[in-house]
């Protein structure tokens, strides 16, 4: 049996099907978890290239900071050997020179080289006090550049001269988690260049590159989606056990019968289908009028699965939040939960409210969060997810306010909502914001996008190095 033009095999190639989709940590673990795909680390992807440089005068040296008993050679191996093992865990090729940069002439050298190079990045190690004009150099090279200022090598004086600059990240500190933060912005940085954002809406075919990320989007008409869903039979094995591992996973089952389980499950291998035609690493569709029209029913459970899979999946067409989601997968390597915004002016809460919602909320390899099958809440057809949010959990609400902003915050989870006896959509999420006591003081946004933990510095450096505006929540 197949499914419109797909073989078993093509199935069982892209994951997601019964005898793999549910196992604890491998088939046949006794655990009803989904598994995830290893496309959420970009399997085949170009890794990002950084070079590293040391910048210090020769040893010894007489009365000059980090100061003439501190073991520079010693310190400059162990740093080597720290960045090498961090960027590897990571997934950043790291190239450090062999010879510290000492002089204007050297800089220039080096400069040279990396115009040659074309690293991603340029990792800047300060070792000494009074060298900070040659890292001036470096930064005018114009590469997004990070600056490491071991504690002993910077006053404030640098800190104020570099720390604001487009494309620059500075880290004083005797902790290294700065620049791990600063590889991930350099990997996610690369991987949104180097990624296809697939829209499903109108009628027509288009193709654009989006600056300044980068990233490459396609419009497909979202009849073309209606069609390979069409093709999809509901009779295959395939899709109904994919259907019914979710009903098996579930804490319950309220509106759903199993024909709304299986032509769910429907929605999910179009949309894979959509995906493989067009070479997308992310998909937004148009999904309103379709329930409207009832073309084809909701995504939610589609999309739920193909965040948890690593692939981005937005709803509503919307490719700001689309690419927000993107960012969340590169960056924090963990899926977002894009919602509407409902504010809450008593209790001064942010409530994020959808009909579709990832599992894997702590990461791509993280446990699954318990959920309840529901109908969509809007047209009450369908299935749609109420993903049940820890109370007392850091989180992060994130969104792109176009290509070249970036809003940013973090709360705390408060409540999960649920309908009824509330309206809205299945998953509602109340969140008591960090600093914002006026609810009323938020800025205009919609489709907000809301991940687990608290990451509001790794969001800075990405907006940092990628020369975006870092926007608050409050206008």
């Amino acid at each position: 049996m197949t499914l419109g033009k797909w073989t078993r095999r093509d199935l069982l190639r892209i994951g997601g099907l019964s005898t793999v989709l549910y196992s604890g940590r491998s088939v046949g673990g006794g655990s009803s978890e989904p598994m995830t795909s290893d496309l959420s680390k970009g399997n085949g992807k170009p890794k990002p290239s950084v070079v590293g440089v040391f910048v210090r005068l020769p040893t010894p040296w007489w009365m000059g900071w980090p100061g003439a008993a501190y073991p520079v050679e010693k310190r400059e191996k162990e740093m080597s050997l720290a960045l090498r093992q961090g960027a590897s865990e990571i997934g950043v090729d790291l190239y450090l020179e062999p010879k510290f940069l000492t002089s204007p002439q050297d800089t220039e050298a080096f400069c040279q080289r990396l115009t040659a190079r074309s690293p991603d990045a340029v990792l800047v190690i300060v070792h000494h006090l009074y060298l900070w004009n040659l890292v001036e150099t470096i930064v005018n090279a114009g590469f997004p550049t990070i600056i490491y200022a071991p504690v002993g090598t910077a006053f404030i004086g640098p800190m104020h001269s570099f720390a604001r600059r487009p494309k620059v990240w500075y880290v004083s500190s005797t902790d290294l988690s700065g620049i791990w933060d600063a590889f991930r912005a350099v990997r996610a940085a690369r991987r949104m260049r180097d990624s296809r954002l697939l829209i499903l809406w109108g009628d027509r075919e288009q193709t654009t590159r989006l600056q300044p990320l980068g990233t490459e989007i396609v419009v497909a008409p979202v009849a073309r989606y209606v069609e390979e869903f069409n093709k999809v039979s509901p009779d295959d094995r395939s899709v109904r056990s994919f259907a019914f591992a979710y009903r098996r996973l579930a804490k319950k089952t309220v509106e759903p019968k199993d024909d709304d389980l299986i032509n769910a499950a429907r929605t999910y291998f179009a949309h894979r289908r959509m995906m493989e035609l067009y070479g997308a690493d992310a998909v937004a569709t148009d999904c309103l009028p379709l329930v409207a029209n009832r073309q084809a029913p909701p995504p939610c459970l589609a999309f739920l699965h193909l965040r948890d899979e690593g692939l981005p999946a937005g709803c509503e067409a919307d490719r700001d939040a689309t690419l927000t989601l993107m960012l969340c997968q590169y960056l924090l390597d963990r899926p977002g939960f894009m919602g509407n915004p409902v504010p809450d002016t008593v209790r001064h809460l942010l409530i994020t409210s959808h009909c579709t919602c990832p599992l894997r909320l702590g990461g791509f390899r993280d446990r699954t969060a318990p959920f309840v099958l529901r109908s969509h809440a809007e047209s009450d057809t369908g299935v749609a997810i109420q993903v049940l949010w820890t109370v007392g959990e850091k989180v992060s609400v994130t969104r792109l306010l176009g290509p070249s902003d970036l809003m940013v915050g973090t709360g705390t989870v408060v409540e999960n909502l649920n309908t009824p006896p509330y309206g809205g959509c299945r998953t509602s999420v109340a969140v008591r914001l960090d600093g914002v006591s006026d609810i009323r003081s938020l800025r205009g946004f919609h489709h907000q996008v809301l991940v687990l933990g608290d990451h509001l510095e790794t969001l800075r450096c990405f907006a940092q190095l990628s020369a975006l505006n870092l926007l608050p929540l409050t206008a």
